[in-house]
């Protein structure tokens, strides 16, 4: 059974293009995304609809990798990309960027697209059981922490 989408939102004092920009530079996610890192020499290129990229990802002693399609790619307003691990859906993640009065909107969501079997083996490779409330605590981090890293004085 999926799991309902989990959303969370942030407003921040940063344009849109700025804020894409740090979405879209994988080299730099170790400042803001929790739980994914991307080696350097998997850093694509560019981002755009079809691109694919290898990242790992951590629970404390927990490690695993994943590979991520970039599923839309529209500057300053939208990525969107599926993730799989052992060949598997996992699930798929979004970041949409609005402008505001202050700056922009930033809303990160996930669809958890595991089924009943990946939902076991996820538990064993990750360690995390509750992947919804896991995923909901890291979307409230990543977001604060883009807010951090967007808003630093030049």
């Amino acid at each position: 059974m999926r799991q309902p989408t989990i959303v969370g939102s942030i407003e921040i004092a940063a344009s849109p293009t700025t804020i894409y920009g740090l979405i879209t530079d994988l080299s730099r996610w170790d400042r803001f995304v929790v739980e994914t890192r991307v080696p350097a020499r998997a850093v694509p290129d560019s981002l755009a609809p079809g691109t694919t990229f290898r990242a790992w990802n951590r629970n404390g002693l927990w490690r695993w990798r994943t590979t991520t399609k970039v599923l839309q790619a529209v500057p300053p307003r939208s990525l969107a990309f599926e993730v799989t691990s052992f060949g598997r859906p996992v699930a798929t993640w979004r970041y949409d960027i609005v402008p505001t009065a202050r700056g922009s909107r930033v809303t990160e969501s996930t669809r958890d697209l595991r089924g009943r079997t990946m939902c076991l083996v996820s538990v064993a490779a990750t360690g995390v059981v509750d992947r919804p409330a896991r995923n909901q605590r890291n979307i409230e981090r990543t977001l604060a922490q883009l807010k951090a890293e967007a808003e630093k004085p030049a």
